[in-house]
């Protein structure tokens, strides 16, 4: 069996006082599941953004661990591409709005396991001032909250 090959950008400073070892546990489900994973931190804003653009091709798939700000850039960065590969996602950001939508599981290995069944879904993707991004649109009450900086409203 050829293994494929998985792409994993991830933001360390995503949901700042979660841990990381979690992560550890969504790796070990996605190598078992057939991928070859070259991992990929984040060091500044832009970065999930260049790496997805520069590397994405080379994969079968890419993972995106990090808040939703983490998985914009990303997404960014692989409407750069021609034919860019798939994409998951693992939420790892304080409030994860966009993974909430899809009710996407927050513990990363049952994420992860998620992602290896190879299921597809389509999203549409915006795009505003040649800025592409996926979100949801909170609006009402919740438009404060959700765009709050502080972790402790926005979780509220």
């Amino acid at each position: 069996m050829e293994l494929q090959k998985l792409l994993f950008i991830v933001n360390p400073r995503a949901g700042r006082n979660k841990p990381h070892g979690p992560l550890f546990d969504a790796l070990s489900v996605l190598s078992q599941a057939g991928y070859l994973i070259r991992i990929r931190q984040t060091a500044a804003p832009g970065d999930a953004a260049e790496i997805a653009a520069r590397e994405g091709p080379a994969y079968d798939l890419v993972v995106a661990a990090g808040g939703d700000g983490t998985l914009n850039e990303v997404i960014s960065g692989l409407m750069r591409l021609e034919s860019p590969p798939p994409l998951g996602y693992l939420p790892q950001g304080t409030t994860n709005d966009f993974a909430a939508s899809l009710q996407t599981p927050r513990d990363p290995a049952a994420a992860a396991a998620n992602i290896a069944t190879g299921r597809l879904q389509t999203l549409d993707i915006g795009q505003w001032h040649q800025r592409n991004f996926i979100h949801v649109a909170p609006f009402g009450a919740l438009t404060r909250r959700s765009h709050n900086p502080y972790p402790a409203a926005k979780n509220a």
